[in-house]
């Protein structure tokens, strides 16, 4: 009878040990549109594609588009790139410009318009429901804003001519308003052709002393019926990144029922504004470049851990590092530096010790990550039972 009730409890506590008490955190992704816009001091971007670019197709070609107030220069060429070097990304932000990126010019600009799209590989249904975000840097040297524009821009057709005017842009950034903007416009449009904009933010928001350049992130929520939202939150090279949009004071955001699939990424600049590091996705993380927890598993015991016996525990990450494990708090001697092993994203640690009391325990594991996508985490804790060793020792 006995051993009846030994086996019964070490069965009940062996599936004790199966489950975890809490649940895991979320995992990091990559964005599904990047476009790096690298060049050099006042070169074009040709007319090709970008060879590290995701998300999109085709080559970038000039969008037929004019300006006002001077018609002149009405026809816009391709983008140039040619202010990279004063481009920053916020402190907590793991990305950093490209080695290629090496525009240092500090010459004024012609006041061209500079207009060029890429079809996107899906393009954005505001006739459904989704939410998507993206991320870019952005540079306007004049706080006062009359020496440059740069926008970036979402197209539902491609104007045949610059008088074309049967095709959309919702363009999102920083112009002559001298605030963040939102302009939904003709796409054979300049930014500032119609104003005033569709909206406007605070003048003057969050820039430093370092120079006027912006890590921006727009978030655009589309519903099936009724109003879309688009918003837009700029970040200063010296700001904090938050870790979730939650928390998010918007800067400038517009709601209406907007209609129709926009397929095309375009970017749109004038005299010394700049746009670069351009990154598209479905979750805020993949555009933020902030670094989230990890998901981690509760650690799962091999066959039933007996006291004074080799017992073996393993757990799986979506990120690489190493672990140390604790038993009811205290550090597992055997266990204090366990690398992870594998490939995305099941990497797996193993921890193998001797477990010195009998009875019901609990096993954990935290995270030093060597991933600059993820931050240090613990895992979920796993209760195990510990049974005393049966048998001559």
């Amino acid at each position: 009878m006995k051993r009846l009730t030994c086996k019964g409890l070490a069965f009940f506590l062996f599936l004790l040990a199966l489950s975890p008490i809490s649940a895991p955190a979320a995992s990091a992704a990559n964005p599904t549109v990047y476009e790096s816009m690298s060049g050099t001091d006042g070169a074009n971007m040709t007319g090709t594609a970008s060879s590290d670019s995701v998300g999109l197709t085709g080559n970038w070609t000039v969008v037929n588009a004019f300006k006002k107030p001077n018609l002149s220069t009405s026809l816009s060429p391709l983008y140039k790139n040619r202010f990279n070097s004063y481009l920053a990304f916020p402190t907590n932000v793991r990305w950093k410009l490209p080695s290629s990126n090496t525009a240092a010019s500090t010459a004024p600009e012609l006041y061209s318009l500079y207009y060029a799209q890429r079809q996107l590989s899906a393009g954005i249904n505001f006739d459904s429901a989704s939410i998507n975000y993206f991320s870019f840097l952005d540079y306007v040297p004049n706080i006062g804003g009359n020496s440059g524009s740069a926008v970036i821009g979402l197209l539902n057709g491609l104007p045949s001519s610059s008088s074309d005017s049967s095709s959309n842009s919702i363009l999102m950034g920083r112009s002559y308003a001298n605030a963040p903007t939102i302009q939904i416009t003709p796409a054979n449009n300049a930014a500032w052709n119609n104003t005033p904009y569709t909206a406007t933010g605070t003048g003057n928001n969050g820039f430093d002393a370092s120079g006027n350049s912006w890590f921006v992130i727009a978030k655009i929520t589309t519903v099936a019926t009724g109003n879309d939202t688009i918003a837009l939150k700029f970040f200063a090279s010296t700001d904090t990144v938050p870790a979730s949009d939650a928390s998010i004071a918007w800067d400038v955001s517009y709601s209406a029922a907007i209609t129709g699939t926009y397929s095309y990424l375009a970017v749109q600049t004038e005299s010394d504004g700049t746009i670069d590091e351009l990154r598209g996705g479905a979750t805020y993380d993949v555009v933020s470049g902030v670094a989230i927890a990890p998901t981690i598993s509760a650690p799962v015991i091999s066959g039933v851990a007996y006291k004074g016996v080799n017992t073996t525990a393993s757990l799986t990450s979506v990120a690489t590092g190493t672990f140390r494990f604790f038993l009811d708090g205290k550090r597992v001697p055997a266990c204090l530096s366990k690398p992870t092993s594998g490939t995305y994203p099941n990497y797996t640690a193993t921890c193998t010790w001797k477990p010195p009391v009998v009875g019901t325990h609990r096993l954990t594991a935290t995270f030093s990550s060597s991933d600059s996508a993820y931050t240090n985490s613990t895992s979920p804790t796993a209760t195990i039972a510990v049974l005393a060793r049966s048998g001559n020792r």
